[in-house]
């Protein structure tokens, strides 16, 4: 398995193609520039020797050098052995209110992508712990199973949209089913923990009941209600993506999505936990940081690689060959490392 100890340095490639495209415009820049002094017919003469092919090559070989070099510094690395690791932690489940109401702008940039960022700042505090992804509208997906993979858990963290489940409506209830069903397959697991980020737009019971049962079963559920209790409005996109209105209602009539923090705290006391509402901070998550900590750990291993070993040579020594290569190739045709070599042309 390869991976990278300094991943974050791969942005420098970015840097490459802009590099490349400044590059040509300057010499084409500098090309016309040219044409203004010394017509075009006689422009070659006055450049007596230089060589149009010898700067694409040697700029060619300046933007590979320097590519490999980045991804050198970057340290790319190979695990050499596979071994279970031990962890200790709870189970974490976070099912995630996809519904069109999440959509709504009362939460700055809105109310789904505020609950990625608390997820993303989350499952940044674990320690150890498993946690997966619940998504949910009308109906319930598992997308993605427990894992101590927190890079793939944020991964698909950022690709959750509305349009992964198009079934309308907001079945927290079948959340809390789905959640109870995936900790029934971990019998080792001391303490299970489901968090339910949403604005609480379900005003079913089954709920209430999916949550006391859930509990039942060993399973705390903290509630997070994302949202403001004066509501928004949702928005309306149009085929490119742009904002195109607001939904309404069948008189016309512009609908406004509420938080109803007191259908999420029923939820949160049948299952044993607690309820937040969200803040820009996401100061609502110290609270389950703390209850984690003080939960009754499993031992569980997991399968990874380990004894990782450098390969940045394999990247670095062909940058320098090519760096050297690129310094002696000379601009001018007939030269080598800036020197002539061979009879020089006769001019005219």
């Amino acid at each position: 398995m390869i991976r990278f100890d300094h991943p974050q340095l791969l942005w420098l490639l970015v840097l490459i193609p802009v590099i490349a495209v400044a590059w040509v415009y300057l010499i084409f820049r500098n090309r016309k520039a040219a044409e203004q002094i010394v017509p075009a017919p006689l422009l070659d003469r006055v450049a007596y020797g230089q060589s149009s092919v010898r700067k694409w090559w040697r700029m060619s070989i300046w933007l590979l050098a320097s590519s490999l070099l980045i991804v050198a510094i970057a340290r790319p690395q190979i695990g050499t052995r596979l071994e279970e690791v031990k962890r200790e932690g709870v189970d974490v489940l976070i099912a995630v209110d996809l519904s069109t109401s999440m959509l709504c702008e009362d939460f700055s940039p809105s109310r789904l992508e505020s609950a990625k960022f608390s997820i993303q700042k989350f499952v940044n505090g674990l320690k150890g712990d498993r946690v997966g992804l619940i998504a949910f509208a009308g109906s319930a997906v598992y997308h993605c199973p427990l894992t101590t993979d927190y890079g793939a858990v944020k991964l698909l963290n950022r690709v959750l949209s509305p349009s992964i489940i198009p079934e309308p409506g907001t079945a927290v209830a079948d959340a809390i089913e789905m959640a109870t069903h995936a900790f029934s397959e971990q019998t080792e697991t001391k303490s299970k923990v489901l968090v339910i980020i949403t604005d609480g737009e379900d005003h079913e019971e089954a709920a209430l009941d999916a949550a006391t049962e859930a509990h039942s079963a060993g399973i705390t559920i903290y509630t997070i209600g994302m949202g403001t209790p004066s509501g928004a409005p949702i928005p309306v996109t149009d085929a490119s993506g742009r904002k195109a209105g607001y939904k309404k209602d069948a008189s016309g009539q512009v609908i406004v999505t509420q938080l109803n923090e007191s259908h999420l705290t029923d939820i949160a006391e049948a299952g044993g936990g607690k309820y937040q509402r969200a803040t820009p901070g996401g100061k609502e998550l110290d609270l389950i940081w703390s209850d984690l900590s003080q939960m009754e750990k499993t031992e569980f291993g997991q399968m990874q690689f380990t004894g990782y070993e450098d390969r940045f040579p394999y990247f670095a020594f062909p940058a320098l060959l090519l760096l050297i290569v690129e310094f002696l190739i000379g601009e001018r045709s007939g030269q080598f490392a800036g020197f002539a070599v061979g009879a020089g042309r006769k001019r005219s």
